[in-house]
């Protein structure tokens, strides 16, 4: 897949402390979708790794090739599954200009439920996405007819100066995934952004999915990150064991981590770029604390950004070329793992569902969606909605307030749903999916009863 080119020194200006490997794989052009499998796929289950979704993101494809090459000298009998590897925009990926995130839409937004319906001559990103997703299905459909497992690890990298952190849809199946990774975690980033390639995977496929970001996009150290990353995929999907393996990858994501590995963070606010001047503002950086309309966090249009509300700076966007629609930036902040535990435990638990759906102001639909009283859902949204399981499907973005503003926003809205009885449309009915002011709730895909 590469040509080999010795790297004079071992350590990386972004990362000192983190020795990388003495080689770093310069990339060709990618002619196919699918770069490469090992193992036979007849019993265990079976992980596809997706790298370069974005043009400019190809470290996970090196590192894919570097897992597949070392499997490649192994007795496949170790194995008891199979890996795939995938590229992702092969059109972004081959581009002339080697930081061409995307041609005419960004490939891990556009994976949104009517584009799919679009046909392939629409942009050159519905394109690769539909041959993506026929690649995904085809694979799906082979684990299907043998009756094994599924999982899709997706492998990015950043445009600014990061550690490696997991992202996922916080599903209890994904979980077991996502938390075996030794770095932070993040929650409800499929909120915050619609189209994500991993969202798409697990709501079409019914898979788990999940993704890293290694680190930053020329680092030689996200490569490494990332081939750690699939090891431990890898040994958590039972494919093939760590001990197989002579390095210590789960030692190498707890250092690149900084020992944060078991750390969860939930994903806030995310500030979509609105005009391409946009830049962020020195001292600005991944994990900043910033405070609301105090910090400035950037300059867009000649008007300063500030932070909306309290929390930690994640993805800043330091990309060569900014494009309106892109992400400027997401706020987010830490929850604590007894929160998360708790959650575990309550999401199980069906009277807990059934008490929810009798809840005044919430209105239950087939396939596990409610539709909730915009009022008393923005108030619900983390401390219940999240906690039981269910995601925003459609929201206004409100936020029900903070401590005891929150407490009391709730207690109102509460019992405002409750004296005034049911919403009604202008024609006296139940309201339907329409009505925007209802927020739609959903239980995630993979928590749900296998007969809903």
């Amino acid at each position: 897949m590469g040509i080999v080119a010795e790297l004079a020194v071992p350590m990386t200006e972004t990362n000192p402390e983190i020795e990388t490997k003495c080689v770093q794989e310069v990339p060709i052009r990618y002619l196919e979708r699918e770069l490469g499998r090992a193992g036979d796929g007849m019993s265990g289950a079976t992980l596809v790794v997706l790298g370069g979704v974005h043009g400019n993101e190809r470290a996970g494809l090196i590192a894919g090739q570097r897992v597949l090459d070392r499997l490649a000298e192994t007795d496949e009998s170790a194995m008891t599954g199979r890996l795939v590897l995938l590229a992702g925009n092969l059109a972004a990926l081959n581009h002339e200009d080697p930081d061409m995130r995307y041609v005419d839409h960004d490939l891990n937004r556009l994976c949104q439920r009517q584009r799919f319906d679009e046909p392939a001559s629409t942009s050159v990103e519905h394109g690769q996405m539909l041959e993506l997703f026929a690649a995904l299905e085809k694979i799906h459909e082979s684990c299907k007819e043998s009756r094994q497992e599924m999982i899709v690890l997706d492998l990015h990298t950043t445009s600014a100066i990061s550690r490696p952190v997991v992202a996922f849809e916080d599903s209890l199946p994904a979980r077991i995934h996502a938390m075996a990774m030794p770095c932070p975690k993040y929650l409800g980033i499929e909120e915050e952004v619609n189209g994500l390639v991993i969202d798409a995977v697990t709501n079409r496929l019914g898979c788990v999915s999940y993704l890293i970001e290694g680190g930053q996009h020329d680092d030689p150290v996200s490569i490494d990150v990332h081939e750690a990353a699939i090891w431990i995929a890898l040994d958590t999907a039972g494919i093939v064991g760590l001990e197989t393996n002579d390095a210590d990858p789960l030692g190498y994501m707890k250092q690149a981590s900084r020992d944060r590995g078991y750390v969860v963070y939930d994903v806030r606010h995310r500030e979509p770029i609105v005009d391409t001047d946009f830049v962020i503002c020195d001292g600005i950086e991944t994990g900043s604390e910033v405070y609301p309309h105090k910090t400035v966090l950037a300059m867009q249009g000649g008007e300063k950004v500030y932070s909306p509300i309290y929390g930690l700076v994640f993805l800043p966007n330091m990309q060569a070329r900014k494009r309106i629609g892109d992400d400027g930036f997401f706020i987010v902040r830490r929850i604590s793992t007894g929160w998360v535990n708790l959650s575990a435990r309550l999401r199980q638990q069906d009277w807990v569902h059934w008490l929810i759906g009798i809840m005044p102001g919430v209105y239950p639909r087939e396939d596990s969606t409610l539709l909730v009283d915009g009022d008393l859902a923005c108030v619900l949204r983390r401390q219940v909605f999240h906690l039981f399981g269910y995601r925003l499907v459609r929201h206004d973005g409100r936020d029900g307030g903070a401590g005891v503003a929150r407490v009391t926003n709730g207690i109102k809205a509460f019992f405002r749903a409750l004296f005034r009885g049911p919403i009604r449309d202008e024609n006296g009915k139940s309201p339907d999916a329409g009505d925007h002011r209802l927020w739609i709730v959903q239980r995630r895909r993979l928590d749900r009863p296998l007969d809903d």
